[in-house]
């Protein structure tokens, strides 16, 4: 049976910023934080595809992207069409354009059949899970009441499968000099 595949861009974050970003999850998404550590969400699962051929397809866009610089200031509800679960995300504004621009190249050539134009693609780092939204929203607003300011930057994209109620991670690959 083929693995469904994922690729995360774990983000490279100061020690105290992911601390911080890691004590919250603890607290409002502790089942996610123990499924995959925190990351932006590239491609979402994806099979019936050739493991080397999606491996190889990754390594072609990461070498030709420069790495990414963000900085996340907006703590944002996230909702889908799950009526029974919200979540919190933090968006980043510097850097939003650019990484999404990578997940929109990542869904071309031999993906370009798998991307998803029901779900708006939102950059975003997921830090909570709620079943109520009314008490995503407050999350999300208690953060912003304090100010968010997350900076890090992306370096690397990781192709990973959901395997024993974890995110393995398979490859990573280095994101190159953008040429």
């Amino acid at each position: 049976m083929a693995r469904r595949l994922f690729t995360l861009a774990y983000p490279i974050l100061g020690a105290l910023d992911k601390a911080t970003i890691n004590a919250f999850r603890a607290q409002h998404d502790l089942r996610n934080a123990r499924l995959v550590e925190l990351h932006f969400t590239m491609m979402f699962g994806i099979t019936g595809v050739d493991e080397g051929d999606y491996l190889g397809h990754v390594g072609k866009i990461a070498a030709t992207t420069s790495p990414i610089k963000f900085h996340c200031r907006y703590a944002m509800l996230g909702a889908d069409n799950n009526y029974d679960t919200a979540y919190v995300f933090l968006v980043p504004d510097e850097g939003y354009s650019a990484i999404s621009l990578l997940h929109d190249r990542l869904y071309s050539g031999l993906l370009i059949s798998h991307r998803r134009l029901d779900l708006q693609y939102v950059p975003h780092i997921t830090i909570g899970t709620c079943s109520d939204r009314h008490e995503a929203k407050a999350l999300c607003d208690a953060l912003n009441a304090r100010g968010v300011s997350i900076v890090g930057k992306v370096d690397a994209l990781t192709v990973a499968a959901l395997e024993n109620d974890r995110i393995e991670d398979l490859r990573s690959v280095r994101l190159g000099d953008g040429s």
